[in-house]
């Protein structure tokens, strides 16, 4: 499964972060982008299985943030959709985050919680794997 990680600066946050994800030798780091717009244009060209978000610590909301949101919605309407892992470094789940979680696709994880995101990887990965594009209306 190919992953997007956004929102992350280049470093060492990034770099831990990726080699959590690619600990699993199922996942692999394809690209990340800081700046909505150039996360954007890297999903549409590399069309990722997964799309890792991370949310800043104030955000309690994607409407706070255009170009979170314009992210969010914008790799969920790629055809596949991505799925999307949103990471918060909320002290507690912020309400209006939550609602967004849809089963199998689109989880959050609380920052720094490695095993919550490679579950949520899993859960995502095995989604898309067992997706037939045959039994599709």
């Amino acid at each position: 499964m190919t992953v997007l990680v956004v929102g992350v600066p280049d470093g060492e946050q990034l770099e831990l972060l990726r080699s959590g994800i690619q600990r699993n030798p199922h996942f692999r780091v394809v690209s990340h982008a800081h700046d909505p717009a150039v996360a954007l244009a890297h999903a549409r060209v590399l069309l990722p299985d997964i799309t890792v978000l991370s949310l800043s610590a104030g955000l309690d909301s994607l409407d706070a943030d255009p170009g979170v949101r314009r992210v969010f919605h914008g790799v969920r309407a790629l055809d596949p959709p991505s799925g999307v892992v949103l990471r918060t470094a909320a002290a507690r789940m912020p309400p209006a985050v939550s609602g967004l979680a849809v089963e199998g696709a689109v989880h959050i994880v609380r920052e720094g919680d490695a095993e919550a995101l490679l579950r949520a990887l899993r859960t995502i990965g095995l989604r898309r794997a067992s997706c037939d594009p045959d039994e599709m209306p």
